[in-house]
């Protein structure tokens, strides 16, 4: 019961937060980079279906991790991108620096939550906390690079996950 609470208070969090914080004018503005958001998701949890590197487990109402991915792909991520973006500080360096660690201690204080106090999430095949801190200051970084230049941020993404498959031992046998 208590990963579903938690599960579901994320959801409104995020949700409420994106309604009240998002600059909803611009909208238009941060929507490719939402979409990329989406399909970058997407296609790690595709690529990594049979070499998990973090797993949701089972709650009373969600059996598969499939499920929440989906939450996360098309409600989670795109409120947090819509968010990020929306406020990223524009003029000094130092506080976008600042800006890109606050949303990744965030992410990251919500996943050692989920991890170590609510078991939400568990992790496999050599990921952990730390793996999961340094992803996600990658993550906010390339959401920032893809507002600004797109097939740069694709061109990181790709990099980055080819040293995660090197890193963590992903075979070619694994893939659907």
């Amino acid at each position: 019961m208590l990963i579903l609470a938690f599960r579901i208070c994320l959801l409104l969090l995020f949700v409420i937060a994106a309604m009240l914080l998002t600059d909803w004018r611009n909208w238009q503005k941060y929507y490719p980079t939402v979409l990329f958001v989406i399909v970058a998701n997407q296609l790690v949890s595709f690529l990594t279906y049979h070499h998990d590197l973090w797993f949701y487990n089972p709650d009373i109402l969600v059996k598969t991790s499939t499920t929440i991915e989906l939450i996360n792909s098309f409600v989670m991520l795109p409120a947090t991108t819509f968010i990020y973006l929306s406020k990223y500080p524009i003029r000094d360096k130092l506080y976008q620096y600042g800006y890109i660690a606050l949303w990744a201690c965030i992410y990251g204080g919500l996943e050692f939550i989920d991890h170590y106090i609510i078991k939400g999430i568990s992790y496999g095949n050599g990921w952990s906390i730390a793996s999961a801190a340094t992803f996600d200051v990658a993550i906010f970084s390339i959401i920032r690079l893809h507002y600004l230049k797109p097939l740069h941020a694709w061109g990181a993404s790709i990099v980055i996950l080819a040293l995660i498959f090197v890193m963590f031992g992903f075979t070619s046998g694994e893939y659907k």
